[in-house]
């Protein structure tokens, strides 16, 4: 069977928590995660700024199996495994690939961090501290604190607007009760996905989930579902002294992920950026010199979506670089031979992530994170070659155009003489 047939298989597991199963038969290694639907939006600000991406790291210090971080580190690693994780304002999701004889290993070990940490009390003021670093190295990127800023900035008070990794005085703060009190909240199988994907039977890994993961009774996380309000500022605009390049961020909050109209906007994202040979590239790197790199994509959210296109540029020709910006975005919106182009280019690295089983599986959790459920390459086809010129027209139209464009601005700081 080639993989543009396969299908997930959703099974219901003994806890009540929801299994999806893609098997590949022809590859040797199985990617397998939880998602625990409960991110950096269902944090209590300002008393638990970034505790959900802090309790995911606190996860791997130590489990009731594994006594220390190594322990639960080279239990995947001595078998050529990897584990990891990460922190969404959606969700806490971690994930792990291991040889197809190890499958049972990689259960254990999503076990022992989603229901089996300790969070040892010894262990959080270090964690935090490197947690109070990472915060140090985003703010210290020009693109990663524009980008912050730039969420602060359209989502303002929304749950969106929350900055996943906190604050460094909040993290600083928290302490092993409130660690506990999160997951008292959130971790249960009401609020957990189950999903594999690799060369593995779905009776099989049906029988492994209902080994290690009881039912955790729980209340399920009832988000309220907001559609954020826009901000009546147009721009935003913020200075530093160690940088030299205006850093350029024009933003437009758009409908939900699992919208048609959002599906419509990532192709477009794709006919502005998709590589060297599109529009953004050609007529602003590669004909007018105005910038190293430039890139339009679609941020996804359950009730917004978030259109971008970056870009960093002399701090004299910015203007000229969002003026360039803004008529590639409007003059393409009808443009048949580019929407083809993009689709091509989308099918063709779909083909390529549908080769890995980890990437399909971070593919398959971005639907998850969104509502959906994990669509497989003959769905997503489906909803590429769904979208015509007219849909591209009307989203960009009604999103896009100047109007509704936000300006994010990271400009240098003029030196006194």
């Amino acid at each position: 069977m080639k993989i543009k047939d396969l299908k997930f298989e959703k099974l219901k597991t003994q806890s009540g928590t929801p299994l999806f199963i893609l098997n590949l038969p022809y590859v040797n290694t199985i990617a397998s995660g939880v998602l625990i639907k409960a991110g950096t939006r269902d944090e209590i600000w300002p008393k638990e700024a970034g505790l959900a991406h802090a309790l995911e790291h606190m996860s791997f210090q130590a489990t009731k199996k594994f006594k220390n971080s190594q322990e639960v580190s080279s239990y995947l690693e001595e078998i050529g495994g990897y584990l990891n994780a990460f922190t969404t304002q959606e969700g806490i999701f971690f994930h792990n690939i291991v040889p197809k004889e190890y499958f049972e290993r990689a259960i254990i070990s999503l076990s022992e961090l989603v229901n089996n940490s300790l969070i040892p009390k010894d262990k959080i003021k270090i964690e935090m501290r490197n947690i109070a670093e990472e915060i140090k190295m985003y703010f210290d990127n020009p693109v990663s604190y524009i980008t912050m800023e730039a969420l602060k900035f359209i989502y303002g008070k929304h749950p969106l607007g929350k900055n996943i990794l906190g604050t460094a005085n909040s993290v600083l703060s928290l302490r092993q009760e409130d660690f506990f009190n999160f997951k008292k909240r959130y971790f249960n199988s009401n609020n957990y996905v189950f999903i594999c994907v690799g060369n593995i039977k779905s009776e099989d890994a049906l029988k492994l989930f209902d080994e290690y993961f009881e039912r955790i009774p729980g209340s399920v996380n009832k988000r309220l579902i907001v559609k954020p309000s826009k901000t009546t500022k147009k721009t935003l605009i913020k200075t530093r002294k160690d940088i030299t390049q205006t850093q350029v961020l024009l933003l437009a909050p758009t409908v939900e992920a699992k919208s048609f109209e959002a599906k419509v906007l990532d192709l477009y994202s794709v006919m502005l950026s998709g590589g060297m040979s599109f529009p953004l590239f050609q007529e602003l790197r590669d004909k007018r010199g105005l910038c190293y790199y430039v890139s339009a994509s679609l941020d996804e959210f359950s009730d917004s979506s978030l259109f971008s296109v970056y870009l960093g540029t002399d701090p004299k020709k910015y203007q000229e670089a969002i003026d360039v910006s803004l008529e590639i975005i409007n003059s393409n919106k009808n443009n048949q031979q580019l929407m083809t182009k993009a689709k091509d280019l989308t099918l063709g690295r779909l083909s390529l992530v549908f080769d890995d089983p980890k990437s399909i599986l971070n593919l398959a959790i971005s639907d998850v994170l969104i509502g959906e459920e994990p669509k497989t390459y003959n769905q997503i086809k489906q909803e590429i070659e769904k979208i015509s010129i007219d849909d591209i027209e009307e989203a960009v139209s009604n999103y896009l155009l100047k109007g509704n464009l936000r300006q994010v601005l990271l400009v240098p700081q003029i030196k006194n003489s």
